[in-house]
């Protein structure tokens, strides 16, 4: 049997004797060994909650409530942490400055925009009232409702990515949502960082201008010339963009505002560079230890707190960021004219909490308007929701389709509704299922023989698109089996499905072998494993994309000269070109 007594007594024997230890450590080794102490344990409880599946953000933060006073109280020299975590949060965002490129703003849908904006209005609305009914003071309130609004960017990416979910349609619409609530918090950062008063934003609003107008003056004037003449050099190009986080910094500093606005403003004049991917690969290893060490600080400054005094807000903020942001998301997806299913895993995807919302707590509570426990509550809601946000984007499907609770609400709003019967003048004996990945491939492929093409999408954009190019299109989610009933599939041959997600491809090969064994059902996956599987459930043939274009490339790589693949380029170019006009 193991004494926990003694064990409990001899731990707490050891961290005086590090406490000790690290208390007579000279001052000009103090950081190092800070430093030191932060990175070992942020690692060891890394290393554990990946073990255990869980994302790593709660990890850092984790951390830094362990060697915090409220735990060990191994590290005391708070404010050098201060200093490198607000030089992580400048990095984070100089890193989402350059990543927002014009290309995106014009990719990102009015609907996706009107969805952001009306989310976090409401949510923002809603969090403001029922703070104020809590006792919290108006400008904690305002902090609080813009806080519970935003959803993490990172975490989001990361997990589509995980899942091989990047390129599905609510992962497409979710990124444009975050990208929106990226934009207001920039915007949020810069009118908070001073006193709260009509005067103070306008004037924030002025200077911001002003920063863009630099950014925008030094774009056309050096940019393009200095980073051509840089990126002969690996390390030229890293110093110059290093470079450009600081000028912005300080210009943003001596104008009176963050110089984490700076940062951001400075990613963006940077952001149509033909190099932003090399300069962002440089910059990340940097952005990523800075942005740890934000993480570990915000553990740090977690100081004891009556958890019985605001358990309820704590319950109700947490009711928000789960339960209420997601609906009103689903919701409104599902008014612009996308289907339930689309809808509810959109928003599933956006149920916690963002990066951007741990900075604006940091910053209100630097500036003394945000309380302690109110800082505390911010962040033990982060740490929660970002550790289900997993669980939730996994069991998504799950819980989509046991229409639980307010879900089943989704089906049955009211929206413009796509007719799923059509007479056809021809009879169809293609059926492709999906269009805007590869399916886009097929339709400039069988041309001639579009009249005998019928088109399963489950985004209203594309079934617009393919109407005006006089394409058969069918408005549907091929998760549900009900859909393939309505279709004329008497003359059928030929099922393509570029859906991108396993389940779904499954469920056509069962419903179609069933149906019509004779039918050629080709289908795609993302892993080998996968195409195994569908082998195995009947599929007459697989797309595997990478292995694909793998086998692909390499036949060019070992049979053409530079001079040949100069031409094959400029083939390639205007080949994509006409395939983006097969829709659009």
């Amino acid at each position: 049997m193991i004494d926990f007594t003694a064990f409990i007594s001899t731990l707490s024997q050891g961290v005086s004797s590090l406490k000790n230890i690290l208390s007579q450590v000279p001052e000009s080794q103090s950081m190092i060994i800070t430093i030191g102490v932060i990175i070992i344990i942020a690692a060891i409880l890394a290393l554990i909650l990946r073990l255990l599946k869980q994302e790593l953000i709660p990890a850092y933060i984790l951390a830094g409530l362990i060697i915090g006073p409220l735990v060990l109280g191994l590290v005391r020299d708070t404010a050098v942490i201060s200093s490198l975590a607000e030089m992580g949060i400048a990095f984070l965002l100089f890193v989402a400055g350059i990543e927002i490129s014009l290309t995106k703003l014009k990719e990102t849908s009015v609907g996706s925009i009107i969805v952001g904006i009306f989310q976090i209005a409401i949510i923002g609305v809603a969090t403001f009232f029922i703070s104020i009914s809590f006792g919290f003071t108006q400008v904690e309130a305002i902090y609080l409702a813009l806080i519970l609004s935003f959803s993490s960017t990172i975490l989001v990416i990361k997990l589509f990515a995980d899942k091989y979910e990047l390129n599905t349609l609510h992962a497409r619409i979710a990124i444009s949502i975050l990208l929106i609530q990226d934009l207001v918090a920039i915007l949020a950062l810069a009118i908070l960082s001073n006193q709260f008063s009509a005067y103070f934003i306008y004037l924030a609003l002025i200077k911001i201008a002003l920063l863009l107008l630099i950014a925008f003056l030094l774009n056309i004037i050096i940019v393009k010339p200095l980073f051509t003449f840089a990126s002969r050099s690996t390390e030229l190009l890293f110093i110059v963009s290093l470079a450009f986080v600081f000028l912005f910094s300080a210009i943003s500093y001596f104008l009176g505002l963050s110089i984490i606005i700076g940062a951001f403003i400075g990613g963006l004049a940077l952001a149509n560079l033909h190099y932003k991917t090399e300069i962002v690969s440089k910059i990340r290893p940097l952005r990523d230890f800075f942005a740890i060490i934000f993480f570990v600080s915000l553990g740090m400054l977690l100081t004891s707190f009556n958890i019985i005094k605001l358990i309820i807000p704590f319950i109700i903020f947490l009711a928000l960021v789960l339960i209420a942001k997601p609906f009103i998301i689903a919701l409104f997806i599902r008014i612009a004219g996308y289907k339930p299913r689309t809808s509810a895993l959109t928003a599933f995807s956006l149920a916690q909490i963002s990066e951007f919302s741990l900075i604006l707590a940091l910053q209100g509570l630097l500036l003394g308007v945000l309380a302690q426990e109110t800082f505390n509550l911010v962040v033990l809601v982060a740490i929660i929701t970002m550790a289900l946000s997993p669980y939730l984007l996994r069991g998504s499907m799950g819980i989509y389709s046991k229409s639980i609770g307010l879900i089943r609400l989704i089906e049955k709003i009211p929206t413009r509704k796509e007719k799923t019967r059509y007479k056809f003048k021809e009879k169809k004996t293609v059926l492709l299922v999906g269009c805007h990945r590869m399916g886009s491939v097929f339709i400039k492929k069988l041309k001639k023989y579009r009249h005998k093409i019928l088109v399963v999408d489950f985004n209203p954009e594309i079934i617009r698109a393919l109407k005006n190019k006089k394409i058969s299109a069918i408005y549907g989610d091929i998760a549900s089996t009900e859909l393939f009933n309505h279709l004329p599939l008497a003359k059928l041959r030929v099922v393509v499905s570029t859906a991108p997600k396993k389940e779904d491809n499954l469920l056509v090969i069962r419903y179609f072998k069933k149906l019509l064994p004779k039918v050629f059902v080709t289908v795609t996956a993302q892993r080998i494993d996968d195409a195994l599987e569908m082998y195995k459930a009947g599929a007459d043939y697989v797309i595997i994309p990478l292995v694909v274009s793998a086998e692909h490339a390499i036949q060019n790589i070992l049979k053409f000269d530079k001079w040949q693949f100069k031409k094959l380029k400029k083939e390639q170019i205007e080949y994509l070109k006409e395939l983006h006009k097969a829709l659009y």
